[in-house]
Formats: C-alpha cells, structure tokens, sequence
C-alpha cells in the first residue's frame, strides 16, 4: 500500500474516532489531511494510449470514419418482409457509454452501436414528463401517444380506467397485429414476465399495466395473461418466451420448476387452456419451462412455442440462473421458428432487467444486462440479411444515471475516479439523482457521505450512491437513441417523437392502418406481405369460438 493511501486510511479513522472537523479547502494547502493528487506538487498528468498520442493516429481514424459514413449513404429501398423490434428498457444514453468501459475500452462499440442509421426519439407521455415503460412501448408499437401507466390505449383512458379501455374508438393496434393481417408470423422475447408492461402492449388492451392477472382487475375487463391465450394477437403468436408463470396459474398452485406459486384467483391453468386451444387450431403447440426444454425445442416439429422460464422476472444473468436461458438463447430459438414463414415475420425482443436493476441502484446489473442485450442483437444481425430484415433497436425510456468527475482513460467504470476538495474524500464515477441507496451513502447519523475507500464497488450487489432518498429509483427524461439497419433504416436519423418508430416500420414493411404511407412497391406484394387494411370493429370476436370451447370443456367462463 502506498504513502499515500495509508495516509488517507490513518486519517479517515482518527477522524471517524475523535470527530475531527474538516473544512472545506477550495485551493492546496499543507494539511495533514488526503488532498486532491493534483494537489501534489511532484503530479504529473496521466497518458492516454501510446498509440493514440501521434497525431497521424487520429487523421488515419478520422479518414478511415468518413469512408464508413460514405458506404452507409446508400439508403436501402427494399420493403422488409422481416421486422425485428429490440427495446433495451431504461438503456439511456449514460448507460451505453458506461457499458463501453465496463466491456473493455471507451472505444468499444456494442453491436446495434454499429448499426448504419442512428436517431434520437422524445420519450414523454402526453401526461408526464417523465415516462414509463407502458406508454412509451405503446408509442412505439401501436404509433400512438398515450397515458401513463396504460397498455395499448388511447388518451381518453386515465390510468385503471376498465370502463374507457372497452369502448372501441379508445383501442390500439399493436404493430403485431397489422403483421398477423399480413400473413407474417409474430413473437415475442423478453427477460421480463412476459405479461409485464412493455411485452403486454404488444398482444393486449388494458386500462392499467398492473392487471397482469385476476388479482385486482374490475370484473369487466380481461387480465393481460387471459389475452396472450384468447386475446386477438395473442391467440396468434407464433412464439412468446419470458418469465411470470405465476400468471397463469391458479391461486397457491406450486409452480415446481420455478419455486414459485400461482396467482390466479379463478383457478384457471392458462398454460393447459393455451394447448388446448391450439390443439382445437390443428396447430402443432409445445410448452417449455426451462432452459434445457428451450435448447432442445425441435421446431421443425411445432408450429407455436409458448415458454415461460421463472415465476417472476427472469433473474439477472450474474445470478447463474443455470436453468433459464439466456436472451440471446431465446432471440435465437424465436428467429428458428420464426423464419418458417416465407411470408416474413415481426419479433419483438425486451431487454427487461436493465431497467429494474437501475430502479435498485444496481448500475453493475445494468450494465452486465446491457451486455447481454448486446448480445441478442448481434446474434440477429448475424443470422439475418440487411436485404429483407430491418432491425431498430431503441430503449423506452432512459434512467437518473450519470457518469461524471475526472476519470483518467482506462480507469474502472465501477470504481472511484475523482476526488472531492471540499469533503477530502474520492467518489464514484457513477451516481444517480435518485433512489433507495441514498441511506447506504449518506447515514442518518452522519452529517456527510461514507468513504467510497471502504466499499466494495465491484460486488454486483453493490448499490452506487443516489443524491436524493427514494423508495425507488426514477426513470430519466432525455432522449434515446434509436439504431437501425436494413430496408429504409435511413428514415430513422434526426430527432423525433417517439411514436414516429411505429410509422416508419409500417411504411418500410407495407404495414399499418389504412391510409398510411406506403412505398410504391407494396402495392404489387413483397414475399408474401399484404397492404395492411383498416382492422374490422368486431375482429376480436373471431377467436370467440375456440374460446367458448374450451372455456365449457373446462366448466371455466372466458
């Protein structure tokens, strides 16, 4: 150990033992107590990479860039019989920069990062400023703007409204169903419950995210689990895989496989009812539960996949969930199952946990969980062709995040990386403006923070400094970033509302309501891809009858 930090060390403790008083010192001055190291007059500045220092290092960069921007200004006009949707859940733009360092280098690159179009979208509700994952997944799979807090519903529905959430004028239509219209197959991936906010407006209609199940739902409306099994998108799906089985099955029914137990109050096996159903569609249907089931899923064999992998969310991968498959392993199975159609298909794949491990303070989760959704991407880029395939990739909405101080290059993004002259103490290159880690940071009993020289910052369990107490963490207002690549990926550059994602798509795949934008070749049909038609009023009411079915074979209502 140095002079210097054991220095430091003595004098924290003599300090903490005898409360000494430390003022605040705005310019260097002998003291006995740790001061900046630039305070030190033998400092010398720190150096970047060798390589990096010449000059002609940076010219040979800046060309060999403006070469790749020139192969990119070529905008692809094929229509894409293939839409693959990743939404990164609370991926702010501080977190793509932090997971850069966290994987190797500030000069890294995540997959999407290298995709040829990039974009910023406005993530605000039309009632806060500051959104959630319901309304801004509702802006961007439906095009429409909406309410906080409500799945796939218009403005005129406020939150846990169930009355204004039935009348059909006040109804969306998932991105998914225009796809189903089209003859195209749908799927969805998430690492979230698969009934969770942003996976449910893909395939439901709800007045309130929260009515996963029966639970707490007024009687008249539908739970979001009930409509992934009779819902008019749902009952379509070619592939749903995620977590929250506890949804589907009834009320203190053991879930084995996942040490968990069901929440239903109506005693309904959703996941028996879902097979049965198929079953009744002539449709080849299998149902896995774990990560082994998953990886040997023959789909040469099936015609749909349901997979649910953990009663509640899917855990963080730095847990070693052995039995859950990973996001990239459920991105891969999908896209197998999927490209069976000839007529293409739309995926949509959630990269849940980033979010919640944010809400917990948790930045290393967030970031580990970014790496994995990089993964996933990279995975479909690989294994699908820019020709007939448009990928966006995008977040919701951002976090409170910040990456600030003085880091010298190549410093842990996980680590101190500043010093403080006013309170002689270093702090995190990572902090947040809010949330329940506040009371870890700054004790009650304490007039100022705790010494960032004693914490283990590396511990995934480790929860990095909030500046305001919170019960927990708030999402960010700011920008996303959007990427894309394939058919008409150059329309997604500039900045722009968020539910603009949603229009673009339908216009480079001949998708959306009637009326809507639409390249001239969608008209003569693209692999099997139809001009989407303005959706009936009643269409919900065509899978009444297989419902009905099965409902009486069960003695069960719909």
């Amino acid at each position: 150990m140095d002079q210097t930090k054991r220095l430091i060390i003595l004098t924290t403790l003599v300090n903490y033992v005898f409360a000494i008083p430390i003022e605040p010192e705005l310019t260097p001055a002998p003291t006995p107590y740790p001061t900046h190291p630039m305070d030190d007059p033998d400092w010398e500045p720190p150096q970047g990479p060798h390589q990096e220092l010449d000059k002609q290092f940076w010219i040979n960069s800046g060309q060999q860039l403006v070469a790749d921007q020139l192969s990119k200004n070529h905008p692809n006009l094929n229509l894409a019989k293939n839409v693959i949707i990743f939404i990164a859940d609370g991926m702010s733009i501080t977190t793509q920069s932090a997971t850069r360092v966290y994987m190797g280098g500030e000069q890294l690159a995540m997959s999407f990062e290298e995709f040829p179009h990039t974009g910023l979208a406005k993530t605000y509700c039309i009632n806060y400023q500051v959104s959630d994952s319901s309304c801004t997944a509702s802006a961007i799979l439906t095009g429409v703007k909406n309410n906080y807090g409500t799945i796939a519903v218009s403005g005129h529905v406020p939150l846990m409204n169930c009355e204004r959430s039935l009348v059909e004028e006040n109804r969306l239509t998932s991105i998914l169903k225009y796809a189903q219209m089209s003859g195209r197959s749908t799927g969805i991936v998430t690492n979230t419950r698969i009934t969770h906010a942003t996976p449910a407006v893909a395939y439901a209609v709800s007045g309130a995210r929260y009515w996963e199940d029966d639970e707490e739902i007024p009687t008249e409306c539908v739970d979001i689990a009930r409509q992934l099994v009779y819902g008019d998108v749902g009952r379509n799906l070619t592939v749903a895989l995620g977590g929250g089985s506890r949804h589907f099955f009834p009320s203190g029914v053991p879930i084995e496989e996942h040490g968990a137990v069901g929440r239903r109050r109506d005693g309904r096996y959703l996941v028996s009812e879902w097979l049965q159903l198929a079953d009744l569609q002539a449709e080849r249907a299998t149902y896995v539960s774990d990560r082994r089931g998953l990886l040997n899923t023959n789909v040469s064999g099936i015609d749909r996949l349901l997979g649910l992998f953990s009663g509640n969310h899917m855990s963080y991968r730095l847990e070693n969930a052995v039995n859950e498959p990973t996001l990239e392993e459920m991105t891969a199975k999908a896209l197998e199952l999927l490209s069976k159609n000839d007529k293409g298909y739309v995926l949509l794949v959630e990269g849940g946990r980033i979010d919640h491990a944010h809400h917990d303070n948790l930045a290393r989760l967030a970031l580990d969980e970014t790496v994995e959704f990089h993964r996933a991407v990279q995975h479909a880029a690989r294994h699908t062709s820019e020709d007939d395939t448009l990928i966006v990739v995008t977040a919701d909405h951002s976090h409170t995040l910040t990456m600030g101080g003085y880091p010298v290059r190549g410093n842990s993004i996980l680590a101190t990386g500043d010093f403080s002259r006013l309170d002689r103490m270093p702090f995190f290159t990572l902090t947040y403006a809010n949330g329940p880690s506040y009371f870890d940071h700054f004790p009650q009993t304490s007039t100022g923070r705790e010494n960032p020289l004693f914490m283990d910052s590396h511990n995934p369990a480790f929860t990095f400094p909030a500046a305001v107490p919170y019960e927990d963490e708030t999402h960010g207002g700011d920008d996303v970033a959007v990427f894309a690549r394939g058919p008409y990926s150059h329309l997604f550059s500039g900045l722009y509302e968020q539910h603009l994602i949603a229009h673009l798509i339908w216009y480079a795949s001949c998708l959306g309501p009637e009326g809507s934008h639409q390249p001239e070749d969608c008209s003569r049909g693209m692999g099997g891809a139809a001009t989407a038609i303005e959706i009936p009023r009643f269409a919900w009411m065509t899978g009444l009858l297989p419902a009905v079915v099965i409902a009486l074979s069960n003695q069960l209502t719909i």
